[in-house]
């Protein structure tokens, strides 16, 4: 039987950074690999809004990706 292994979680972080000659935004993402399996939403809207205090640039998106693999028995 087969089923799902969690490998790594990425999370992404993008910016508004500007805007171009056609006054639509341009965006900068900043991603963080490696974070723990178990993280909850609350604990990336807190890691998030902790990098974004860092910056001038408003936080436009927060997403968050998880890598698995198949594992067979």
């Amino acid at each position: 039987m087969a089923n799902f292994e969690l490998e790594q979680v990425t999370l992404a972080l993008k910016f508004e950074v500007g805007t171009n000659d056609n006054d639509d935004p341009i965006y900068k993402t900043s991603a963080y690999r490696n974070i723990q399996t178990t993280v909850t939403a609350e604990q990336v809207a807190a890691f998030a809004g902790a990098i974004a205090s860092l910056t001038t640039y408003p936080l436009a998106d927060i997403s968050k990706t998880d890598k698995q693999r198949v594992a067979t028995l």
